[in-house]
């Protein structure tokens, strides 16, 4: 009889362990169905929000087109629109003369910068010739202007 109820207690054990088990498959297969769950209702909200964007894209483009029909169907409108054209023409025309006007002035002030040293070095290589004359000192020469550094 020994045998016997030890077969049993082995019989009953494996049955507690089937049944941890089972439970623990149970409960895994409960999270995974729960998540799977989550992952299709997440999916489900995505798509809507993009099927309402779109939505929302195709009415906003529809209206606007009917309002550049419209714009283009009034006279009083085109006359606007026309005299607006007009004046993006003037003011790239104004950009570029501007843009000439600063380009031209650069290189005006280049070449007075340049005159002036010319001069300037011109002077003093003059008063320097005039220093070596004994009655005239370079310190009695006055000039008026910038140009002269002594």
């Amino acid at each position: 009889m020994a045998p016997t109820k030890a077969l049993s207690n082995s019989s009953l054990a494996d049955g507690e362990t089937r049944g941890a088990t089972d439970s623990q498959d149970s409960a895994t297969e409960m999270v995974t169905r729960l998540a799977q769950k989550m992952v299709n209702s997440t999916k489900k909200r995505r798509q809507a929000r993009r099927d309402e964007l779109r939505a929302d894209f195709l009415k906003q483009s529809t209206r606007i087109v009917k309002m550049i029909d419209a714009a283009f169907e009034d006279p009083a409108k085109q006359v606007v629109l026309a005299g607006l054209r007009e004046l993006s023409t003037l003011l790239k025309r104004q950009a570029a003369i501007e843009e000439n006007i600063f380009a031209h002035t650069a290189i005006l002030e280049k070449a007075y910068l340049d005159a002036n040293q010319e001069f300037s070095v011109s002077i003093q290589g003059r008063m320097q010739d005039m220093a070596g004359l004994e009655d005239i000192h370079v310190s009695q020469l006055s000039y008026p202007g910038s140009f002269l550094t002594t």
